[in-house]
């Protein structure tokens, strides 16, 4: 320790103000350099080499500590707070001229061109200006060149628009060609030895837990240990983006958030299943669920929102495990044997997991060390295990010997069972009578159910405007598709189609709700937009306690001005055929019904003229048509419906299912199917 503590470390040099000297550094072969420190900063310009010396005439530039975020606060621009885009310069001497030269260039956050000497050697995604242009990227790089001074120029460009961190928050390395590739391939291979070793621990305790499934712990561990693996290979160097180089960023990085998110909730199942004297089950519950919440917010939102996530979740983690400290002690002062040797290796890991998280948040400058504590903790944990197992085939032997004896008792009761399972058929006699009464019980009501949804399906009178014609076929007694056709005034009429979930009863309570909503928001609504807004945000008010969700669409025919108006919620696309002309699109004005809160749904209106037809119609109608291509299945039922231009009103919808039945080879749908037929008179 004397020895150590007198030995003199080699500081690397820094940048001042946009400038690096590291040639007496450099001078060593084995040395590398980080180019860290300041950096001269252009914020809001996106500067190439030939504009820079303009730019520097002109305008003193700012200086930037690399690494480092421009990111504002969150309380002054909310989800923008990491937008933007900015030039960095640096000139580094290395006195190398002619020597081969390699840098390792990481991720940055979330798009980058990077010139040297002016001329532009690496780059990911796409540098922009706005956030519709710009597309991120992380793949990081090892580019080699030859310098032809002693000095070399950098210019970073960087945008972000995808991510709550912008700006270099990884730092560049240089150094000789064979040195960066040979840290590169240490990193590889220490990287890959901890995937398999954790890899192979996981697949172990699978394989002990198909055996042993009374031993449910060991299932949960496994879990963990694959999805730490996991999170190694996709994170650090982007084994996944190397592997797969065409992976989506957002899929590369919901995958690297996921494989955090889901850790804690798993691992606290594995520590709650060891420790269940003394873990709190209330605790171990509001660490699952609101571990899954995380993750859940991860699935269905963009990189721009749950990036956010990151910190508040590691604080959550933080507790879970200072909790799952307390719990450790609580089974040490009971001398709980192994708890010492699990309370060692999760200490570990958790220091190496502070240390990382204050590192990756740019609170400390020191080196990752979570690769060390996990592999220690996975370790000491399968040592852990098996103690367990094998204390267990110990208890195992013991309990043989008392099988044996227990053997005659159980004849004994085998003798009980059969008499009780003499009384166990008549009982079941009687409950299948009782059954089979319940169920008739419930025919009626499918009945009862039947005739209501007939009643509020019922066409009024549309002479002299309109002529309808409705193809109507669920696929029980009462299906999923509701459709509402009201005459608001003599010469205004209203059609609704809907897709409500499932079938039978539940079908129709939920058209019972869809139709008393839709007679309700008539009387106010004017529009077919207002219609959907109004309808969207009751049941979104609703959802919290029904999960309703479904499609619709609604379509306004006013003959004082000759117009239909036309709003679709997640429907797909409708047809107008007009004389003489192509046929007219209607298109999704908005969402589903139900899933966003307060969303304002567009309308689309066009003129009407006698002669046009209008066919609005559920993906039940066309869906057969090509189950693995939805697009080529409605471009087949635009075909077979354009081939009807010709033929009489009345025998437009029969031609139609003729044709449709030849195409699907059947004689019947297996999903609900509803076509509305609208010629205007």
């Amino acid at each position: 320790m004397v020895l150590l503590s007198c030995s003199v470390t080699e500081v690397p040099p820094v940048a001042k103000q946009g400038r690096l000297t590291a040639d007496l550094h450099l001078s060593n072969p084995l040395h590398t350099i980080q180019i860290v420190g300041e950096w001269e900063y252009y914020p809001g310009l996106l500067l190439s080499p030939t504009e820079l010396p303009e730019i520097k005439s002109i305008r003193e530039p700012h200086y930037f500590t690399i690494p480092g975020v421009w990111t504002k606060s969150f309380l002054d621009k909310g989800f923008l707070a990491g937008d933007g885009y900015a030039t960095f310069q640096i000139e580094l001497r290395h006195g190398l001229k002619g020597i081969p030269l390699s840098i390792k260039v990481p991720e940055m956050e979330s798009a980058y061109n990077l010139f040297v000497d002016g001329e532009k050697l690496a780059s990911n995604g796409f540098v922009s200006t706005s956030y519709q242009t710009g597309i991120p990227e992380y793949r990081p790089q090892i580019i080699d060149f030859i310098p032809k001074e002693n000095q070399t120029s950098f210019l970073l460009q960087i945008s972000n628009y995808h991510h709550r961190k912008g700006g270099p928050a990884q730092v560049i390395t240089l150094g000789r060609t064979s040195q960066i590739h040979k840290q590169y391939e240490f990193e590889i291979l220490r990287d890959m030895l901890l995937v398999g070793s954790i890899l192979f621990m996981g697949m172990y305790h699978i394989f002990l837990y198909w055996n042993r499934k009374k031993d449910p712990f060991t299932y949960w561990f496994a879990l963990t240990c694959i999805l730490v693996a996991l999170r190694v290979f996709i994170t650090g160097n982007k084994y996944l983006v190397q592997l797969v180089p065409n992976l989506p960023w957002e899929i590369h990085l919901k995958l690297s958030y996921l494989s955090f998110f889901f850790i804690t909730p798993i691992f606290a199942r594995y520590v709650y299943l060891l420790f269940k004297p003394y873990f709190s089950r209330r605790v171990y519950e509001l660490l699952k669920y609101v571990g899954f919440s995380f993750c859940f917010i991860v699935f269905v939102t963009r990189s721009s929102f749950y990036t956010y996530l990151m910190i508040p979740f590691q604080i959550f983690t933080l507790f879970g495990a200072l909790y799952a400290v307390i719990v450790l002690s609580r089974a040490i002062r009971d001398k709980l044997p192994g708890s010492v040797l699990f309370l060692f290796s999760f200490l570990v890991f958790v220091t190496s997991f502070v240390n990382d998280i204050l590192v990756n948040n740019l609170l400390i400058n020191s080196p990752l060390t979570i690769h060390f504590g996990i592999f220690m903790m996975f370790f000491v944990q399968s040592i852990y295990i098996a103690r367990n197992f094998s204390k267990g085939f110990v208890e195992a032997e013991n309990l043989a010997i008392e099988l044996s004896e227990k053997n005659q008792t159980l004849q004994k009761v085998q003798n009980q069972i059969t008499v009780l399972n003499e009384r166990l058929e008549t009982r079941v006699k009687e409950k299948t009578t009782e059954l089979q009464s319940k169920l008739d019980q419930i025919t009626k009501d499918m009945k009862l159910a039947k005739s209501i949804i007939q009643s509020v399906t019922k066409v009024p009178e549309m002479d002299p405007n309109l002529k309808v014609d409705i193809l109507y076929k669920p696929t029980a007694d009462v299906g999923g598709d509701i459709f509402f056709v009201k005459r608001i005034q003599d010469f205004y009429y209203r059609f609704f189609l809907g897709d409500a979930t499932g079938h039978g009863l539940q079908a129709a309570l939920y058209s019972m709700m869809i139709q008393s909503e839709f007679e309700r928001v008539s009387a106010v609504a004017m529009r077919p937009n207002d219609l959907l807004f109004y309808m969207n945000q009751h049941f979104y008010d609703k959802n919290a306690d029904l999960q309703i969700y479904f499609p619709a669409l609604v379509m306004d025919f006013d003959f004082h001005q000759s117009i239909l108006r036309y709003a679709g919620g997640g429907v797909q696309n409708q047809i107008i055929l007009k004389k003489n002309t192509e046929p007219l699109i209607l298109e999704n004005t908005g969402p589903i019904i139900g899933i966003l809160e307060h969303y304002r749904y567009g309308i689309y209106e066009t003129k009407v003229e006698s002669g046009d037809r209008i066919f609005l119609f559920t993906d039940g109608l066309f869906e057969e048509l090509n189950e693995s291509d939805g697009m080529q299945a409605w471009d087949d039922l635009l075909i077979t419906i354009q081939s009807t231009q010709g033929l009489p009103f009345a025998e437009v919808i029969p031609s139609i299912q003729t044709m449709l039945f030849q195409k699907m080879n059947k004689i019947t749908w297996k999903d609900d199917s509803t076509l509305i037929f609208i010629e205007v008179v």
